[in-house]
């Protein structure tokens, strides 16, 4: 039970908090991203609505949507805000977009710092999830987990920002719980208040749990971010031939620059056995030119 003065403070958070946010909607309007008979007409009209009351936050979904959940090359379709809720889920969407919005609310560098960590730690969660071959719908749980893993806190940080004086005792003390409420003022999905409740990391009968792997790529960020001041990652890259078209260090990077925190992201170029051949077969045929 939190005590009735503890209560008070955490409503006024989150009242501080929303009342600045611009999401260019009420929360109660994402409900029909959950409704499986919501028509495509709808969603698209919530689409518009978000468009034309905040661009820069439409901009955003749509963009992450096209540079890393679609085909990515020079005639792939851009997509709109139905594709996008369709191809990444509607939890997915509405807490990119809870993000995005809490974000934008201060643009210094510790509150890029803490973007750039959330983006981390989901992103590479989904990239666990699928080297292990898991189903969409995991994946999607675990890169949505991830970007909740420290919201609780980043909401506590933010509120300090703006003038409240709150201790760190109370921030550890309740950022779990706050987490939880905007779970479910967001309606998202249940597992997701295991997920960011990350004590110990878990495992299923022969492999990490879901809220495991997003424990494990959180240990990865803080471990990069520790080490490094940024998330630093060896990876192959696309290259001028087309060899590789696009990669996961490349998707992290495209993430990273869509959120504005591309100083907070170090792709250290590793080329492909099959790059190194075509650039060795290149180089045999520009000899023979000259």
């Amino acid at each position: 039970m939190i005590p009735e003065e503890d209560a008070k403070i955490l409503q006024s958070i989150q009242e501080q908090i929303y009342s600045k946010m611009n999401l260019g909607f009420d929360l109660s309007e994402l409900d029909i991203l959950n409704d499986v008979n919501t028509s495509k007409q709808k969603i698209q009209e919530l689409g518009v609505k978000i468009a034309v009351n905040n661009t820069e936050l439409s901009a955003a979904i749509l963009e992450i949507a096209h540079s890393i959940y679609f085909d990515r090359s020079p005639r792939g379709d851009v997509p709109d805000f139905f594709d996008a809720v369709m191809r990444m889920g509607a939890d997915r969407v509405k807490v990119l977009m809870f993000s995005l919005a809490l974000f934008s609310l201060g643009k210094g560098p510790e509150a890029r710092l803490r973007a750039a960590k959330s983006a981390s730690i989901g992103i590479l969660g989904r990239v666990i999830a699928q080297q292990m071959n898991l189903k969409d719908e995991c994946v999607r749980r675990v890169e949505t987990g991830g970007l909740l893993s420290q919201l609780g806190k980043n909401v506590f940080m933010k509120a300090r920002e703006l003038g409240m004086n709150l201790s760190d005792e109370f921030i550890l003390k309740y950022e779990l719980h706050l987490a939880t409420v905007l779970i479910d003022r967001l309606k998202l999905d249940p597992f997701l208040k295991k997920a960011v409740d990350m004590s110990v990391v878990e495992l299923d009968e022969d492999s990490f749990s879901l809220a495991g792997i997003i424990k494990l790529a959180e240990a990865l960020t803080e471990d990069s971010f520790k080490k490094y001041g940024k998330l630093v990652l060896l990876s192959p890259v696309p290259d001028k031939q087309n060899v590789l078209i696009r990669t996961t260090g490349d998707d992290v990077r495209a993430l990273f620059s869509v959120l504005g925190v591309e100083e907070y992201i170090k792709i250290i170029e590793a080329p492909t056995q099959r790059q190194r051949e075509a650039a060795a077969k290149q180089g045999k045929a520009g000899s023979r030119k000259k």
